[in-house]
This record gives structure tokens, C-alpha cells and sequence, in this order.
């Protein structure tokens, strides 16, 4: 899955926003869809397009929410413009149900919700539009004992309310939510048992780490120096069973993925 941030302040310093909008917001579309065609070149299988920086307000101090209207007049275009000229799937990157089913009518396929259903009008709306969802892990509070059963608990719940609501299982994709509210440590141990987090949940796993600030705490990196890091975390996802890895760098990552399943699954020539 490779990531396009039609954002201004995106924590990884790649959002397409600044420099490039003008007052149709045309340049704002040209660069997403030049960026998404090349991802799909390199190997994405899946383009995310959000419209809001999911970075965590306790390490960016400046970080603000973003009203519905002007998160839709972000993304809508631009998935509007991916959906007719890619040949993978979009998918939209939002904490809200009205952005979701404003980025599905405009051609998106699959929503990823990294607050884990925090709008109640979510399951709702993927249940409406029948269509797939990611449902990533946050426990706002945080975690004071055991991370990797909080994951698997919160995230049963958060399947279950999904469910209720008439999305089907099938469609749900679950998401250990690696460095939302988790510390270094509890986002290094959330990746080591990710083989446990695909037997007991029995869902497609994806796995988001790319350029993550657990990444620099345990290599000393900034955001732009992470990229080996990275592949590490990707390499050990894929390891673990990961169906799916969330990334910025695709072209060095599709050859990680490649590779590391090639070892973990077999490869004949």
C-alpha cells in the first residue's frame, strides 16, 4: 500500500500540499496522480490517499484536526482523478464516516480508519456502501500492562461493532496501530507478536510502520534517514504473517516484500 498525503503537514515530509495548489486545485491532482502512477509502477497493489496528518499530537505540538469540508475538498479530486486513471484500488485515509462515503462515491474501495471506529457513523457507512475497511488500533489512554492483549481485545471489539452493524467479516482488514499511543518499546513488542495477532484475530493483517518515530527511538534517525529501518519492520511484518504493509518508500519496499516473502512462503523461479 503506498501512501499519497494530500496534506500540508504530513509527519513524514511528503504531503503534496504546499507549493502546489493553485485555485482549482489542479496541481494539487497532477501531483497525486504522477506520485500514484509511479507508486503503481514501483509495486503498490493499493494507493491511500488522506487528507488529514494522523501524526500524534503528544510528539508535533502543532498537530490540529481538520474539518470534514475541507478534508473532502482534499481528497474527493484527487481519488476522483486515481480512480480513473489507476489500475489498482484506492483506498481513503479518514478518522470520519462523512469522508468516507464522500472519497467511496468518488471511487475509493477500501476505507483506513486509524482511530478504530471513533466516528459511530463509520461502521455504518462501510456497511451502506459495502465496501472493505482497515480498522487500526488506538487506545487514547495508552497501555500500563500487557500491549499485545489490549491490541487484541480492542480491536475484537472494534470487529464485533463492524459486524453488528452488517459490514462483513470478510471485508475487515485489522491493523495493530503501531506508534498510536503506544511508546517505542510497546510498538517494538506489537511488531514481535504480530504471528499471534494473525492466529487469534483470524483477519487480514496490515502492518504500518513506515518512517515511524518508534523507528528513530531505537536507531537515532530523523524522519528522512528511517528508510532502512523501515525495511527492517517490513521485512519482519511480512514475516509474521502481514497481508498487507503501509508504506512511503514503495519502490525500495516492493523489493523487501518480494524477497521476504519469497523466503517465507518459497519461491520456485
Amino acid at each position: 500500500m503506498g501512501v499519497v498525503n494530500v496534506t500540508p503537514d504530513s509527519f513524514s515530509g511528503d504531503g503534496i500540499l504546499p507549493g502546489h495548489a493553485d485555485r482549482d486545485g489542479s496541481k494539487n491532482i497532477r501531483a497525486a496522480l504522477e506520485l500514484a502512477l509511479r507508486m503503481e509502477d514501483e509495486g503498490a497493489d493499493i494507493v491511500d490517499v488522506g487528507g488529514e496528518s494522523s501524526r500524534p499530537a503528544g510528539v508535533y505540538h502543532d498537530a490540529k484536526p481538520v474539518a470534514a469540508d475541507d478534508e473532502i475538498a482534499r481528497v474527493v479530486p484527487v481519488i476522483d482523478a486515481l480512480a480513473a486513471r489507476l489500475g489498482v484500488p484506492v483506498s481513503i485515509d479518514t478518522r470520519k464516516a462523512e469522508v468516507a462515503a464522500a472519497a467511496i462515491e468518488a471511487g475509493a474501495v477500501l476505507a483506513n480508519d486509524v482511530s478504530m471506529l471513533g466516528d459511530p457513523d463509520m461502521a455504518g457507512v462501510i456497511a451502506d456502501k459495502g465496501v472493505a475497511i482497515v480498522v487500526s488500533h488506538i487506545r487514547p489512554g495508552g497501555h500500563k500492562g500487557d500491549v499485545v492483549a489490549d491490541v487484541l481485545d480492542d480491536l475484537r471489539s472494534a470487529v464485533d461493532s463492524l459486524v453488528d452493524a452488517g459490514v462483513e467479516r470478510s471485508s475487515v482488514v485489522a491493523d495493530p496501530g503501531i506508534g498510536f499511543a503506544k511508546t517505542a518499546p510497546q510498538s517494538v513488542e506489537v511488531m514481535r507478536n504480530i504471528p499471534r495477532l494473525r492466529s487469534e484475530l483470524a483477519l487480514p493483517i496490515l502492518v504500518g510502520t513506515s518512517r515511524k518515530s518508534f523507528i528513530g527511538s531505537v536507531t537515532g534517525e530523523a524522519v528522512a534517514h528511517r528508510r532502512f529501518g523501515t525495511a527492517a519492520t517490513v521485512a519482519l511484518a511480512v514475516q509474521g504473517g502481514a497481508d498487507i504493509v503501509r508504506v512511503h518508500d514503495v519502490e525500495d519496499m516492493a523489493s523487501v516484500v518480494k524477497m521476504s516473502d519469497a523466503i517465507v512462503r518459497g519461491w520456485d523461479g
